[in-house]
C-alpha cells in the first residue's frame, strides 16, 4: 500500500501525467454520482447538514470506484479503442497511460473508495460500493457485450447510486424512486446506443463490439415508450395520496411540467446527434437542458421545503 500511495504521488501529484490521469479517471461523469443525493432531497433531508455530509461520502467513494471501473474498462479494451477514431485518444490506448501505470491508479482508487466508505460512513455502504464495483467489473468483462442486459446492468449501476445515498443517509427507499431512476437510466442508455447504430449505419464504425446486434427502430419505439411510462409513473407519484400526505402539497403535480419539457428537450438533443447523445455530455453543454433540471429542482424544493 505505501508503494502505491508513494507512486500516485510521484507519478500524478507532482504533475509528471496529471492531465492524462484526470482523463483517464473522468471526473467529469462524477456528476452522475450526484444520483446519491436524490433519497436525501426526497426525504426532505437536504436542510440536514449530517445527511449532506453522510452523501457527501457516498458521492466521493462511488466517484473514486466510479474511476476505478473506468481504468480497468480502458485497460481491458486498449486494443479496440485503439482503432476506433474517438477512444484512440484516450490515455492508454494512446499510450499516453501505461497499462500497468493504469492498474495502479485503478487498485489506488478501488481502495480508496472502499476505504472512505467503511471509515467515513458504514459497512453497509462499503458492501453498496463493493457490490457496484462488482457488477461493473461483470459489465466490463462480459455483459457489455451482450444485448439489453448491458443497457439494464447500467441502469442497475444509477439504481445502486440511489441505494448508497438511502444507506449513507439511513433512508428507506420508495419504490417509485427506484422505479424511475431504472427507467430513466434505461431511457439514457438505449439514446446513446441509438447514436451508435446511426454512427455504425453512416460509416462503418463499430463503437462498441456488439452494436449491430441492435435495431434501430426497435430502440426507437422503446424509447417512446419508456418515456410515456416514465411521465405516467411521476403524474401518479406526485397524485398518490401518500405523496401528498408525506410532503403535506396537493401541487407537486406541477413539477411534472418540468419532466415533460426535460425528456421532449432531450429527445430532440439526440435527435440532432449532439454530443453523440452522451448525457454527461449534454447535459453540460446545453443551457436549455440545465434550466429544466434547475427549475424542477428549484420547484419540488419550495413544495416540500
Amino acid at each position: 500500500m505505501p508503494f502505491l500511495i508513494r507512486y500516485l504521488i510521484i507519478n500524478v501529484i507532482m504533475g509528471k501525467q496529471l492531465v492524462n490521469f484526470f482523463t483517464l479517471i473522468r471526473i467529469n461523469q462524477w456528476i452522475k454520482n450526484a444520483f446519491v443525493f436524490l433519497p436525501i432531497f426526497f426525504d426532505q433531508q437536504f436542510t440536514n447538514v449530517s445527511a449532506l455530509l453522510n452523501g457527501g461520502v457516498a458521492f466521493l467513494s462511488f466517484s473514486l470506484i466510479a474511476s476505478a471501473i473506468y481504468c480497468f474498462n480502458d485497460y481491458i479494451d486498449v486494443e479496440f479503442d485503439k482503432n476506433h477514431p474517438e477512444k484512440k485518444n484516450r490515455p492508454i490506448a494512446s499510450g499516453a497511460v501505461k497499462k500497468k501505470q493504469a492498474i495502479i491508479y485503478m487498485v489506488v482508487l478501488l481502495l480508496s473508495g472502499v476505504i472512505l466508505a467503511y471509515i467515513c460512513n458504514s459497512i453497509a455502504l462499503t458492501y453498496v460500493v463493493l457490490i457496484y464495483f462488482g457488477l461493473n467489473l461483470l459489465y466490463t468483462l462480459i455483459l457489455k457485450n451482450v444485448i439489453v442486459l448491458d443497457v439494464i446492468t447500467i441502469a442497475l449501476s444509477f439504481v445502486l447510486r440511489i441505494v448508497a445515498g438511502g444507506v449513507a443517509a439511513s433512508i428507506v427507499l420508495s419504490h417509485w424512486i427506484i422505479i424511475m431512476v431504472f427507467l430513466l437510466a434505461l431511457f439514457l442508455a438505449l439514446a446513446k446506443r441509438r447514436d451508435e447504430v446511426l454512427i455504425l449505419e453512416e460509416t462503418g464504425t463499430k463503437v462498441r463490439k456488439n452494436i449491430e446486434q441492435y435495431s434501430l427502430s426497435l430502440i426507437n419505439t422503446i424509447l417512446t415508450t419508456i418515456v410515456v411510462v416514465i411521465t405516467g409513473a411521476y403524474i401518479l407519484y406526485t397524485l398518490s395520496p401518500s405523496v401528498i400526505a408525506q410532503f403535506k402539497s396537493k401541487y407537486i403535480f406541477i413539477t411534472a411540467i418540468f419532466v415533460i419539457l426535460g425528456f421532449y428537450r432531450y429527445y430532440k438533443l439526440i435527435q440532432k446527434r449532439v454530443s453523440y447523445a452522451n448525457p454527461t455530455k449534454i447535459l453540460l453543454s446545453d443551457l436549455r437542458l440545465q434550466l429544466i433540471v434547475l427549475g424542477w429542482l428549484v420547484c419540488f424544493y419550495i413544495l416540500i421545503y
